[in-house]
């Protein structure tokens, strides 16, 4: 099949709607307003630190919601057994997912672990994986194919601090590459700004089916492991050009397109990341279609409740009391307009 056109600015993430409303906030009902300015103050608030403790109020509201998940009663018996083939699949030991949000490979095959990537899905239309391990490349890619995936977010450098984080997984000179029946081939590579993300085209195809896809693989290569993101104006580009690619081919190949995210472990950043992405499609949400109602955009700036929603779905999604302020941060910028986005 032929790739994908450019995104159309009709089918961005509604990054420029969400703009335009926030941009006229004079004009937003009253409840909306006092739903932001709430949530302004609750983050400046969570910036305190505890004079005993010295933890600010991010630490503290991040390490309850934690323990609430990871302390639970069947917490340990949720993730997915392991075995001795599952456990060459998983790029860290301590990374596993849960069973009941487990991507399960289809396979012929009856060999234990043949089902098996470190991989769950996440609602609102994404798969949270690790960066594949050598022995789970050809996984990644019946993954990809099996999903109807059209878009992969890395969130990661191959290395970093001299640590592998990623395994390269197409060959970087356009060589075609046979994964056990999925074909990969790199069409081409761009860097479309100076923010530091790579967007690259990938043609995938699946042996005997007359069918192939061009997958759009963008990489950002600016946010450290464990870490946050110094220059948020990376992320509206980023996340225009995801949900575009992702809408584009749902609405070209008629299937519930999802994006893969990944960064190294595919929780830390890549839990942020989404987290991101669901809390501004929920106050664009609440902005265009409820008219701003007090409890849409309670709801809409609720970022306890999402990231406890993420965690619910795979492990330890956003890894630091960092990460999880980066989250308020983020949102308190989109809301209050005074730095850029």
């Amino acid at each position: 099949m032929d790739a994908l056109p450019t995104p159309s600015p009709a089918a961005d993430s509604g990054i420029a709607s969400l703009r335009n409303a926030l941009a006229t906030k004079e004009r937003l009902p009253s409840a909306a307003s006092a739903a932001i300015d709430a949530f302004l103050a609750t983050t400046q608030r969570l910036q305190h630190r505890d004079s005993r403790s010295g933890a600010s109020g991010f630490e503290r509201e991040y390490m309850e919601l934690c323990w609430s998940i990871d302390k639970a009663p069947g917490y340990e018996a949720a993730l997915t057994v392991q075995t001795k083939a599952t456990k060459a699949k998983n790029r860290y030991r301590d990374v596993l997912p849960f069973e009941k949000t487990r991507v399960k490979l289809q396979t012929a095959s009856s060999q234990p672990g043949d089902d098996y990537i470190n991989a769950n899905y996440i609602d609102g239309g994404y798969i949270a994986c690790c960066a594949p391990v050598p022995a789970a490349i050809r996984d990644f890619w019946h993954m990809i194919w099996q999903c109807d995936v059209h878009v992969v977010l890395m969130l990661t450098n191959f290395v970093e601090s001299e640590r592998l984080k990623a395994d390269l997984y197409w060959d970087p000179r356009g060589e075609t590459v046979d994964f056990d029946g999925i074909t990969v081939k790199l069409m081409d590579e761009q860097h479309p700004t100076s923010l530091g993300f790579i967007v690259r085209r990938l043609k995938v195809w699946k042996d005997g089916s007359g069918e192939s896809r061009v997958i759009q693989h963008i990489q950002l290569t600016t946010w450290p492991d464990h870490g946050v993101l110094r220059d948020f104006r990376v992320v509206a580009p980023m996340l225009d050009a995801v949900n575009s690619y992702r809408d584009e081919a749902s609405r070209r190949y008629k299937v519930d397109t999802r994006v893969v995210v990944h960064c190294s472990a595919g929780i830390g950043r890549s839990g942020t990341f989404i987290a991101i992405d669901i809390l501004l499609k929920q106050l664009r949400q609440a902005l265009m279609d409820r008219a701003g109602s007090a409890e849409a955009m309670k709801q809409a700036l609720d970022i306890p409740r999402v990231v406890y929603s993420l965690r619910s779905q795979r492990p330890g999604m956003v890894q630091t009391p960092g990460q999880y302020q980066m989250i308020y941060q983020y949102l308190a910028a989109v809301v209050s307009d005074n730095q850029p986005w």
